[in-house]
């Protein structure tokens, strides 16, 4: 298990896209034998029930992931599940890295085994992250880390925006300055039972580009690349915090068992 943990981030950070699975899904399940878990509230079970019935249902369950685990990685891009850049897949492996070898791995939830899981073709199609749980039960992981990054942008004109007054100063010169900030907010989750374990987040400092007002690098193409850039810087400053998020959590769980 240790040499398959260390390639498969061994990988991740080179940029292969390889992986193998051959985990049992009755062991899997197995661990859950006894616990209970938690009904969603539009279940059909649910809309019979009284407030308090399914109060006390959505909080029957117990916190039971232990390490080292297979922890799940779900980037949310736009309200959808998107695979995860390499600049950030290279910051969760150094954070697999920095938790060492009693931790587990980090593993990346796939778009396409989510969607082939999610979508049978009749019903409903599930929200995001019924979608990004059920993905992650076919993958056999104890607990997910869904993320989201997303940013905030300004435009504003400087000093030289008296040229936009003619072509070629509208085409040549960097007449406008744009603003982005990036943030990233996760949440890890229990697979079967939704349990919370834990919450992050992250804000980047204010980055700023120049540009033309139109034309090649225009304002337009600047505003984009500036703000997808923050949002991957967030993605990876949330990486790099995560490690502490774990640690923590590694801790007070053995506490608890502990007592």
């Amino acid at each position: 298990m240790k040499k398959f943990c260390l390639l498969a981030l061994a990988c991740v950070i080179a940029g292969c896209s390889s992986e193998v699975q051959t985990s049992s899904g009755r062991e899997y399940l197995a661990k859950y034998n006894g616990v209970g878990t938690a009904s969603r509230a539009g279940d059909k079970d649910q809309k019979d029930k009284t407030v308090e019935e399914r109060i006390r249902d959505a909080a029957a369950v117990e916190p039971i992931l232990k390490f080292p685990a297979r922890i799940g990685l779900a980037r949310i891009d736009q309200g959808h599940l998107a695979a995860i850049p390499q600049e950030e897949a290279e910051a969760w492996g150094k954070a697999r890295d920095k938790l060492g070898n009693g931790f587990g791995e980090f593993v990346a939830l796939s778009p396409l085994v989510a969607e082939m899981v999610a979508d049978r073709g009749y019903g409903d199609v599930p929200g995001i992250v019924s979608q990004i749980r059920l993905g992650a039960a076919r993958q056999h992981l104890d607990a997910v880390l869904v993320y989201e990054e997303h940013s905030t942008e300004e435009t504003s004109n400087n000093a030289l925006s008296f040229a936009k007054v003619t072509v070629i100063g509208g085409f040549l010169l960097p007449s406008e300055s744009h603003t982005a900030q990036g943030y990233a907010e996760g949440i890890l989750i229990d697979v079967i039972q939704g349990y919370p374990y834990g919450n992050i987040r992250t804000v980047v400092d204010k980055q700023t580009r120049l540009s033309s007002a139109w034309g090649w690098g225009s304002s337009y193409d600047a505003k984009r690349e500036l703000a997808e850039r923050v949002k991957i810087q967030a993605g990876r400053q949330l990486a790099d915090e995560a490690p502490e998020l774990f640690m923590r959590l590694r801790t007070e769980l053995a506490e608890r068992r502990a007592k």
